[in-house]
């Protein structure tokens, strides 16, 4: 994904199986702003690992601004539940204007089964001339949600309704007044909108790739 001032970002993304046996995995893409329907399998062999620097684009063969869902799975394709991955992600791009060295961030993987809530916060973000503060949400639910996003800085209170397709992800610019120490709360509303429960895994903070 081209960035500003010559940066081009791309997705190192690392895979292990831990398990004493070979592993089916399936790689989901959830793009920004729509339903995600492209999915990678691949087979582990036992106890190894696999690596792409450039992932969305050489294994996904996908583009933009996206996160990615990592499952194991069975021969028949359903969760296998006796499945032991480890997974790493860094966004990287070459320094602009040099032919070697890069810039990068790693970014957290994500276990759903620690994020299966309707409300989260990001604590201690920071915004003013040098820091932005963006909201990525990732919804793991095959239809549209509706959150509310907060920000509280001090005594004030920001809230912005937003909406994320189903399986796909939505990153929001947050511009306000400066201010340390933000705390940020997603709330998943869609339940109270329509009147009836839902169950949506989603996980906030920052999109885990891009390419």
């Amino acid at each position: 994904m081209t960035g500003a001032n010559g940066t081009f970002f791309r997705s190192d993304i690392t895979v292990i199986n831990y398990r004493d046996a070979d592993q089916k995995i399936r790689f989901l893409w959830l793009p920004q702003g729509s339903t995600g329907t492209a999915f990678v399998d691949m087979t582990l062999a036992k106890a190894t690992g696999f690596s792409s620097e450039d992932f969305v684009t050489s294994v996904l063969m996908q583009s933009g601004l996206g996160s990615i869902l990592v499952t194991a799975v069975t021969a028949d394709g359903q969760f296998d539940i006796l499945g032991k991955l480890h997974a790493t992600a860094r966004i990287w791009s070459n320094q602009p204007g040099l032919s070697s060295g890069t810039v990068s961030q790693t970014f957290p993987i994500i276990a759903i089964n620690d994020i299966n809530s309707t409300r989260l916060s990001i604590l201690g973000q920071r915004r003013d001339d040098r820091y932005r503060t963006n909201v990525g949400i990732v919804n793991l639910n095959p239809d549209t949600q509706t959150f509310q996003i907060a920000v509280q800085s001090d005594s004030r209170i920001e809230t912005v309704p937003v909406s994320v397709p189903g399986l796909s992800m939505q990153q929001f610019s947050m511009t306000g007044p400066a201010g340390s120490n933000l705390q940020v709360a997603v709330t998943n509303t869609t339940a109270t909108n329509q009147g009836t429960p839902t169950t949506p895994p989603a996980t906030v903070g920052r999109p885990s790739a891009t390419s």
